[in-house]
């Protein structure tokens, strides 16, 4: 399944190291990952980045709403930078992405959020593979047509 989507690693890794948060979209999940590399609360005051597991949203309102949910003390982004991704939740991995990460959030000293990165990474991908199971056993899904009959 991975193998049939080009992803432009190098932009991926610039906007890793560039942007102040991003917000990873699967194809297979409805849950989100959001890597918040802020430091600078609302009042000025020195904070923590952080890694979280985001509900859908339906709507730009309703994702600003659950990122003041696991942020409150931050300022609202300005814009939100999402990352379409296309591949499996695995797929970060082997691609280097959760390295790139790693990477910035140990240059800013944030050991909690490497320990969220690793917990939330993992919670993403056990999910994922139940929802994978869910489809190729039929759980949750109908068919759009039925096989002919023998």
């Amino acid at each position: 399944m991975d193998d049939s989507y080009q992803v432009d690693q190098d932009a991926l890794r610039a906007a890793v190291r560039e942007r102040d948060h991003l917000v990873f979209r699967f194809s297979t999940i409805p849950q989100r990952l959001f890597v918040d590399f802020r430091t600078e609360t609302i009042s000025g005051s020195a904070g923590e980045p952080g890694v979280f597991s985001l509900p859908p949203a339906a709507s730009i309102r309703e994702r600003m709403t659950s990122i003041r949910e696991v942020r409150p003390d931050f300022p609202r982004p300005e814009r939100v930078n999402v990352v379409a991704w296309p591949l499996r939740v695995g797929a970060l991995r082997r691609l280097g992405v959760i390295d790139a990460i790693r990477t910035r959030l140990g240059d800013l000293d944030a050991f909690d959020a490497l320990a969220q990165l690793d917990r939330v990474v993992a919670e993403l991908e056990r999910s994922e593979d139940r929802e994978l199971r869910r489809a190729v056993t039929g759980e949750g899904y109908r068919t759009l047509w039925t096989a002919p009959a023998r």
